[in-house]
């Protein structure tokens, strides 16, 4: 038998393909090493988000609250704030203006500010601010935001918006009642016409008619039950009411006949041969109309949402002079919960 001789095949050599691939290996940890040493050119550095028309209305919103909170803080170190009701004026528009900011969102922190763009707490004197600046101050930032909630795309922040420039229209009314001036220029609250056709749905405006008219029957029952001064402001709101029904009517088409929703009279709570009952009423009245048009800010389309606007600070306005506590949101029953004055 003849020996099988195994012939061994020849390999290829293992040293080249081993340092290849142990060079590849180098510079591989060479680029993960050099990436994490900030020298990754393609990555462009963050930019902060660019604030649309909304969100600067929102900040501006908030601005405004911020620097009320701190004017009002500062103007209870001056003399004048030692008259408690003033103090009181001042105590509330420093409360409200951190509630208008924290509800607002806040104040907008991007985290890309550049170092030393926070600064610590300076150790100068705080400048002098007076009750009257405040009072400036409020009149400014409550037009303000009735022109932002005119404007925003945003229904709900229209509406936000809204409540926040009746409630500081109504605290520049306080606060210059406090002090024995009269309010800054513009600050009243007036109500002039109603939306243009169709920026509303109709049956919206439908309801707003049938609460005027209400609300005006209520006023005409109001002023038989009161006397003097009383009397001659339901008999005033009455009026007004009736008027302001027959202003949405006409804009919203529903004074013709068969759409019309007005009623010949409305059920009242009993009781209202007590004085007290009989302004209680009122003041719930004017309060239940701050609720509908801060709706009707917020269904109406921008640009048109003026004339609710206004109407929801007139009804704050209707609700105070009938003796309603100042609150931090009208017409947002939502944001009722009761505020402790420090």
């Amino acid at each position: 038998m003849t020996a099988t001789r195994h012939t061994q095949t020849a390999r290829p050599a293992l040293g080249r393909p081993a340092g290849v691939l142990r060079l590849a290996v180098a510079a591989l940890a060479a680029v993960l090493l050099l990436s994490g040493c900030d020298l990754r050119l393609e990555t462009p550095a963050p930019q902060p988000r660019q604030p649309d028309a909304t969100e600067l209305a929102r900040s501006r919103a908030v601005d405004d609250a911020v620097a009320l909170a701190e004017h009002a803080r500062l103007a209870a170190l001056a003399p004048a704030a030692e008259d408690a009701a003033v103090a009181e004026a001042l105590d509330q528009v420093a409360v409200f203006a951190d509630l208008h900011s924290d509800q607002l969102g806040g104040v907008y922190v991007s985290g890309l500010e550049p170092a030393g763009a926070e600064t610590g707490p300076s150790s100068s004197a705080p400048p002098l601010v007076t009750p009257q600046d405040v009072l400036a101050l409020l009149g400014v930032t409550a037009l303000t935001a009735r022109a932002d909630a005119d404007a925003v795309s945003s229904g709900a922040l229209g509406r936000l918006l809204a409540s926040v420039a009746a409630s500081r229209a109504d605290q520049t009314a306080r606060l210059a009642a406090a002090l024995g001036v009269d309010a800054p220029a513009g600050a009243a609250a007036t109500f002039d016409t109603a939306p243009e056709p169709g920026a509303v749905d109709l049956p919206v405006l439908s309801s707003l008619v049938l609460a005027e008219d209400e609300a005006g029957y209520a006023f005409e029952v109001i002023a038989a039950k009161l006397a003097d001064e009383q009397r001659a402001l339901a008999q005033h709101q009455a009026a007004a009411h009736r008027a302001r029904a027959q202003v949405w009517a006409d804009a919203s088409g529903l004074g013709s006949a068969g759409s019309d929703p007005r009623r010949a009279a409305y059920a009242l709570p009993a009781g209202l041969d007590d004085p007290a009952v009989a302004v209680d009423l009122a003041r719930a009245v004017e309060t239940s109309l701050t609720a509908g048009y801060a709706n009707l800010v917020a269904e109406a389309a921008p640009g048109t949402r003026s004339s609710a606007v206004d109407a929801l600070r007139q009804a704050t306005a209707d609700a105070a002079a009938w003796g309603a506590p100042p609150i931090a949101f009208p017409g947002l029953p939502e944001q009722a919960a009761p505020v402790s004055l420090g």
